[in-house]
């Protein structure tokens, strides 16, 4: 049986190597929540004209602010992770040749 510990670091090894991934699956989610907030406050305003039914529209702008800030937190991760591999692909590898990931001798690519 695997112990917790070990589990923990081997995603954290995972999730190291697979860094765009997760970045690009999280942009994905992020931006599915975005278009969800969109749609609420398209009904929601539209229900308040028609309907008088009182749909708070001040909860849409917090949920936009907080996807704005998640947006940000996930473009800085991006920035980092595209620096990591600008350093990795300029001045750690031969010329000529691709970066060797972390991790990618089990990375069937």
């Amino acid at each position: 049986m695997k112990s917790v510990k070990g589990v923990v670091v081997n995603l954290a090894k995972w999730s190291k190597a697979h860094a765009s991934e997760l970045i690009t699956l999280i942009g994905l989610l992020i931006c599915c929540f975005v278009l969800f907030v969109l749609m609420s406050w398209g009904v929601g305003y539209y229900s308040n004209g028609l309907y008088g039914t009182r749909f708070d529209l001040g909860s849409v702008w917090q949920g936009l602010g907080a996807c704005a800030t998640a947006i940000g937190s996930l473009l800085t991760l991006a920035g980092v992770n595209l620096g990591k591999q600008y350093i990795d692909s300029k001045f750690n590898s031969p010329m000529g040749e691709k970066p060797r990931r972390e991790g990618a001798e089990n990375d069937k690519r």
